[in-house]
Order: structure tokens, then sequence, then C-alpha cells
């Protein structure tokens, strides 16, 4: 018993000091966390206020370099050498770059995102199949809400690397339909109810000038084409629907007829 208290008493100094150190290591974790979520807040909030993708992204930058430095300090002060943690970081960020060099392509392919700018939150673009609402800009992936509301993450390297198509970048977007009149309609008539149509909406820009013309013979029609303009925020869907209506009403009412698709099953019984 006597050499068990004799060796508790001598290692009580030890164990003071390992507790101050593991205690300080604790404090200086949990403010490093605090500190790096305030960071992160602070700089999302002032850069957010001008661009909210980069002030998004730069947060989230700035929120793993508090940590990192946490980590760092955190360690030398319970007496690892920083000397020694700067060199297993870069030796383990070497065999961490090998193992995940795609995660570390998509953040080089957000950080040419975010320079670049081919668009912005709120944006809608087209990559290859994906068409949607650009949510954000995050380290690894980009966050694109389709239309109807699904979520497509996209990896940064894939979307850097991809044809991108900004669908809003102008406020305008044009309006193409394409439809047939029966052989003996006659053209100048249908264009005059075609131009007069056009002219009595509102929501079409009549300062961009609208095109109807003929572009086509059909098999059984002739075909005409319709080109107008019209601004993203009225609802280019909503407007073209609206022209299709307001066309077949028109041309109803002067008993022009467009000749429904048929297929010549004499024709085929021959071949």
């Amino acid at each position: 018993m006597d050499k068990l208290s004799n060796y508790l008493i001598s290692a009580l100094p030890w164990i003071e000091r390992a507790s101050l150190a593991l205690l300080k290591a604790v404090i200086i974790l949990v403010v490093g966390f605090y500190i790096a979520k305030i960071v992160r807040s602070k700089t999302h909030r002032f850069i957010g206020k001008r661009d909210e993708i980069l002030g998004n992204f730069i947060s989230q930058v700035a929120f793993i370099a508090v940590l990192i430095v946490t980590i760092v300090t955190m360690l030398g002060n319970i007496g690892v050498q920083t000397a020694s943690i700067l060199a297993v970081l870069g030796t383990a960020g070497v065999a961490i770059a090998l193992a995940l060099k795609d995660s570390l392509s998509s953040i080089a392919g957000g950080i040419i995102l975010i320079v670049l700018r081919p668009f912005k939150k709120n944006d809608t673009i087209e990559i290859g199949p994906i068409n949607g609402k650009v949510e954000a800009i995050n380290l690894f992936n980009t966050m694109i809400r389709m239309p109807d509301d699904k979520l497509a993450v996209l990896p940064n390297r894939n979307v850097v690397n991809a044809n991108i198509i900004n669908c809003t970048d102008s406020e305008k977007r044009r309006i193409e339909w394409v439809f047939g009149v029966r052989y003996d309609s006659d053209i100048e008539v249908v264009r005059g109810i075609l131009k007069t149509t056009i002219a009595q909406m509102d929501k079409i820009d009549q300062d961009m000038t609208p095109f109807v013309g003929v572009t086509d013979f059909g098999a059984n029609a002739v075909c005409f084409t319709i080109r107008v303009w019209a601004k993203i925020q009225d609802n280019v869907f909503s407007i073209r629907s609206e022209l299709i209506e307001a066309t077949k009403a028109a041309l109803d009412a002067a008993h022009i007829e467009i000749p429904p698709q048929k297929l010549d099953i004499t024709l085929l019984n021959q071949l």
C-alpha cells in the first residue's frame, strides 16, 4: 500500500498537468468550433447580400479553415510538436489527394464556377438532360431544383466540364409555334388573322417584330410558323398556351380549318 500511495503521490503532478492540458484542449476545440460557426455565419451574411452563391461558398471554406487552425492549435497545446503536425498533415494531404482526386477536382470545379460565374442563384440552366433552377454551389456539388421539384445534385467537376445553357441570362424568351392550314386556305387572310391575334395579346412584346409566315408544305397542310417574344417573368409557357388557344378560336371564327394529321392507308396497301 505504501508503494501504491507513493506512486500515486508522485504521479499527481503529471495527472494534474495532463488534466489541465486535456481541459485546455477541450476548451480550445469548443471555442474554435463556435468561432468557426460565427465566421461562417458572418461571412455568408456579409457576402451573401451581394451574391448568395459566392457567400455560401466562401463561408464553407472559411468554416473549414478555422476548424483546421483550431485542431492544430489544440494539438500544439497538449504537447504535440507543430512541425510534426504540419509534416503529418502534408503527408496525409498527399495520400488524401490521391484517394480523393475526384472530390478535389469537384472543389476546383466549384472555384472555377465561382470565378467564371456562368450562372447565379435562381438562374434556370440546362446541363445535358438536367434542366432547373440553381439553388446553391457548394464545395463539392451544385444543387439544381428541377421543374417537377426534384433536386439534382451534380458534382462540380461534371458541371464545369459540361455545356451549360443559361436560360435566364436574358429577360425575354422567344416563343415559336408551327401549325398547318388546308391548302385551299387564303395565305394572306390567315396571315392577317394571326397578326391581329398576336397584336391583341398584352403579354407578347410588341416592340420585337413578330414573325408570321409560311415555312413549309406538309403532307396535307400549308405550314405556318409564328415567332414572338415575351418576358420570362410573365410565364412563357402560359403565354404560348394562350397564343395557341387564341389562334384556334380566331381561325374557327373565320372558318379556316387546321387539318388533322392523317395516314394514307391506300398508299401503304399498294406498297
